[in-house]
C-alpha cells in the first residue's frame, strides 16, 4: 500500500486466490487506480507460501472453481496476514464450500453471477477499511489490557445485572488466590462474607447501588482469609451497558493500624483519668500544664490550681537545683527515672518514683510527660526490712542447705551462700532461673516450678550421673502468696543433697530383687519389671514374650550329687540363659530351679520360636561343674506366653499362663517348649503341679 490517503483512496496490494478467475476480477485488477500491485496464485496453499515473506492490503479468493477441502486454510490466511482483508467472490452452485466458510472469515463476499467492476472496488475498500477498523481496535483493546494488567491494584469487570465477573486482572488473581478461569465463574457476591453477600443481593433486588460508588467493603479470598478493600467503581460502556469496571485497593493493614491508633488513644484517656499513679506533663521550663486528678489529691489541691505551677515551687529550697539537673538530663537523655521529693499542702515530705520521657509534638515543641508512684511509706518500710533482712542472712548463710527466692518473674531475689557456691563464677541475684541453671535443667524443673507458681507446695527429687558420678538432689518449693493470699508473688526454693541416702536406698532395693545365688532378678523385681513393659507394651502396642523355663530332673541331680552341685548347675543354667538373649532382656530366678524371661518389642513369633529353640538346644548340652570334676545331663522345659499389648492385661496373668505353658511342655515329653497368644479377655488356666 502506498501513501496516497485512506483505503477509499489508497492502491491496494493484492493477494488473488484461483487465477482462473472471472473477466470482471481482471478488469478491476488491471485498473491502477484500485490495485497498486497484484500477486496470482493457483490454490489458498500457494498464497499463503508466497505471504511467507511479505504482505498484502487484501486477499481476493476467486472461489468459483476453487476447489480445497480445507475450509480452515481461511483460518491461516488470517494468521499468516492478521491485518490483510479477506474477500470471498462466491457462486451460488457453490452452496457447499460456502456453508463450510464461516461468515466471520472474510470481510467481504460478492456474488460472481452480479460482479462488476465497480461493486468489487467497493468490496476491496470496504473490507481493507474494516480490517484497519479491526486492527485499531485489537491495538486499542491490547494497550487497554496491558493498563488493566499493570495496575498495582486488583480490578475486575463485572456486569451489574448478573453480577458475574468479565474479566480480571493478574493483581486480583494473585491477592485473592482464585485463578482467572474460577474468576469467570463466581459472581461478586462470592468474594464477600455470606450476611454481607446477602445484603448486597438485596441491595441488587430493588434497585439500590451497590458498587457504584466508592466504600470500603470485606471481602473473602480463596484460602477464607478476610481483607479489607477500598472499591472505586464506574461504568465501563465498551463492555456492554450494564458493565462495571471496579479497582479494590487492600486498607486491610490501614484499618488495622487506625482501629489500634483509635484503642491506644481510648486507653491512654482512661489510663490518665482513672489511673490511680501520679501522671504529669510539663515544659522544659518545669511548667505544669497536665495532671490526672490523683496528682492533685495527692499534693492536696485541685487539678486548676496545680496548672500553670512551676513544679521547683513544690520542692524545698534546697532541692530546687536538683530539679534543673533533672530538665538538663531529660533534654540530653529523652528519659530519666528516680526519686523525687515534694512537699503537700500541709507540709508533709513526699517521695515519688517517677519516670519521666521526652516528647516533640507536631508544632515541634519540647514536652515531658511522665508517671510516677508515691514510695513514702514504701521507703520507710524499706529501711524496717532491710535490718530484718541482715538477720535472716545471716541465719539463712549459716545453714548447709541451698536457699533461694524466686519471685514471679523466676527471677532470684535472694541466694544463701551455700546456693551461691554452686556458681563460683556467676552472679546469681537479679538474673532468671533459666539463665542461672541453663536450659536443659530448667527444661526438667519447669513443670514443678509452674505448679510452685500457682500455689502448690512442691517436693521433687532431680538425679543424674551413674556409678561414683550419680547425685541427687531433693529440691522443695513453696510458694509465697501477696497480703490477701489470692496471688502468688514467687516462691522459696530449698535444695538438699540426698545423694548417700538415695545410694543406700538403691543398694537395698538391688539387693531385695537381686537372687543372692545367680545374681539374676528374684520373684519381686520380675513381678515390678514386667509391669511397666506391659505398660510400655500397651502403649507402643508391641508383642511381649514371656519365658517360663525349669530344669529338667533338677531334683535327680541333687539327690545324686548334693546341694552344693545343685546350686553349681542353677548358677551355669542361669549363665547359659543370659548367653542366649539380649542384654536389654530380663532374665530372673523366681525359685528353686525355676527361671523367667521378659522379652519386650519381640520382632515376631518366628524370632520368639528362635530363641526358645536356642535356650532347649543350649541347656540339652551336659554341664560340667566343680572344674569339670561332674558331668550332668539335664535339659529344660519351656513355657513362651505372647501378649501383643492390646487390651487389659496383669503381670500375674502373663506368668500364669506361661507356667501352664511350661507343663504343657512337661506332659509332651521334656526338653522341648509350648508357645500360645494370649488374649485380653483370655482367663489364666491353673498353674503346673508337675513333679520336677
Amino acid at each position: 500500500m502506498d501513501s496516497r490517503g485512506g483505503p477509499q483512496e489508497i492502491a491496494l496490494d493484492v493477494v488473488v486466490v484461483g487465477a482462473g478467475g472471472l473477466e470482471a476480477v481482471r478488469e478491476v485488477l488491471a485498473d491502477g487506480a484500485v490495485v497498486a500491485t497484484a500477486v496470482y496464485c493457483d490454490d489458498i496453499w500457494s498464497a499463503l507460501g508466497h505471504l511467507r515473506g511479505s504482505t498484502c492490503d487484501a486477499v481476493l479468493l476467486q472461489l468459483p472453481g476453487l476447489q480445497t477441502d480445507e475450509p480452515d486454510a481461511i483460518a491461516l490466511l488470517h494468521e499468516r496476514v492478521p491485518d490483510a482483508a479477506i474477500v470471498a467472490v462466491v457462486d451460488e452452485s457453490e452452496e457447499t464450500f460456502q456453508q463450510r466458510v464461516s461468515i466471520d472469515s472474510t470481510h467481504e463476499r460478492v456474488r460472481a453471477q452480479c460482479l462488476q467492476a465497480d461493486m468489487l472496488t467497493h468490496a476491496l475498500r470496504h473490507a481493507v477499511s474494516r480490517a484497519h477498523l479491526q486492527r485499531d481496535m485489537r491495538q486499542r483493546e491490547a494497550e487497554l489490557r496491558a493498563l488493566f494488567d499493570l495496575n498495582p491494584h486488583p480490578m475486575w469487570v463485572y456486569d451489574a445485572q448478573t453480577l458475574g465477573f468479565l474479566a480480571v486482572n493478574q493483581v486480583a488473581v494473585r491477592a485473592y488466590g482464585y485463578s482467572e478461569a474460577e474468576f469467570l465463574a463466581m459472581r461478586i457476591t462470592d468474594l464477600r462474607p455470606p450476611e454481607e453477600a446477602e445484603q448486597l443481593r438485596q441491595h441488587i433486588k430493588v434497585g439500590l447501588p451497590a458498587l457504584h460508588a466508592a466504600g470500603v467493603w470485606s471481602h473473602r479470598t480463596r484460602y477464607g482469609g478476610e481483607i479489607e478493600v477500598e472499591i472505586f467503581a464506574q461504568a465501563l460502556p465498551l463492555w456492554g451497558p450494564s458493565a462495571r469496571l471496579v479497582q479494590a485497593r487492600d486498607v486491610t493493614a490501614e484499618r488495622r493500624a487506625m482501629r489500634a491508633l483509635e484503642s491506644s488513644e481510648r486507653r491512654f484517656r482512661d489510663l490518665f483519668e482513672h489511673s490511680t499513679g501520679y501522671i504529669c506533663i510539663h515544659d522544659m521550663e518545669g511548667i505544669l500544664f497536665a495532671v490526672n486528678q490523683a496528682t492533685a489529691v495527692a499534693l492536696g489541691t485541685s487539678v486548676a490550681e496545680l496548672l500553670g505551677t512551676d513544679m521547683r515551687d513544690l520542692q524545698s529550697q534546697s532541692l530546687r537545683s536538683a530539679f534543673d539537673d533533672y530538665l538538663r538530663r531529660i533534654l540530653q537523655r529523652g528519659e530519666d527515672a528516680g526519686f523525687m521529693r515534694l512537699h503537700n499542702r500541709r507540709g508533709d515530705e513526699l517521695v515519688w518514683q517517677y519516670r519521666n520521657r521526652l516528647y516533640v509534638d507536631a508544632d515541634g515543641n519540647s514536652y515531658v510527660m511522665g508517671y510516677a508512684q508515691d514510695i513514702t511509706a514504701l521507703r520507710a518500710a524499706e529501711r524496717a526490712f532491710a535490718l530484718s533482712e541482715r538477720r535472716l542472712r545471716t541465719i539463712a548463710d549459716a545453714l548447709p542447705l541451698k536457699i533461694a527466692y524466686i519471685d514471679a518473674d523466676e527471677r532470684f531475689a535472694f541466694a544463701n551462700e551455700a546456693y551461691q557456691r554452686s556458681y563460683p563464677n556467676r552472679e546469681i541475684v537479679g538474673r532468671t532461673l533459666r539463665e542461672v541453671i541453663g536450659e536443659q535443667r530448667y527444661a526438667l524443673r519447669h513443670p514443678y516450678v509452674t505448679r510452685a507458681m500457682g500455689g502448690e507446695r512442691v517436693v521433687f527429687e532431680e538425679e543424674e550421673g551413674e556409678g561414683d558420678a550419680y547425685r541427687c538432689l531433693e529440691i522443695t518449693c513453696i510458694p509465697e502468696k501477696d497480703e490477701t493470699g489470692a496471688h502468688v508473688i514467687g516462691m522459696h526454693a530449698m535444695l538438699q543433697d540426698i545423694t548417700a541416702s538415695k545410694r543406700e536406698q538403691k543398694r537395698l532395693l538391688h539387693l531385695s530383687q537381686t537372687d543372692g545365688l545367680t545374681g539374676l532378678v528374684n520373684r519381686g523385681g520380675f513381678h515390678a519389671r514386667l509391669q511397666s513393659a506391659i505398660a510400655r507394651a500397651r502403649e507402643q502396642t508391641s508383642l511381649l514374650a514371656v519365658f517360663y523355663l525349669d530344669i529338667d530332673h533338677f531334683k535327680r541331680v541333687n539327690d545324686t550329687h548334693g546341694h552344693a552341685i545343685g546350686d553349681a548347675l542353677l548358677k551355669a543354667f542361669a549363665a547359659r540363659i543370659l548367653s542366649k538373649v539380649r542384654t536389654s532382656d530380663i532374665v530372673a530366678r523366681i525359685g528353686g530351679d525355676e527361671f523367667t524371661l521378659l522379652i519386650e518389642d519381640a520382632r515376631d513369633t518366628d524370632y520368639v520360636r528362635r530363641i526358645a529353640d536356642k535356650l532347649v538346644a543350649a541347656m540339652g548340652r551336659p554341664f560340667e561343674l566343680r572344674g569339670k570334676t561332674v558331668t550332668v545331663a539335664v535339659g529344660t522345659s519351656v513355657g513362651v506366653c505372647l501378649w501383643r499389648g492390646d487390651g487389659a492385661m496383669s503381670a500375674d496373668i502373663l506368668i500364669a499362663r506361661a507356667d501352664a505353658l511350661l507343663y504343657e511342655a512337661k506332659q509332651g515329653g521334656r526338653a522341648t517348649y509350648r508357645l500360645a497368644h494370649i488374649k485380653p479377655a483370655e482367663e489364666p488356666r491353673g498353674t503346673r503341679g508337675h513333679d520336677v
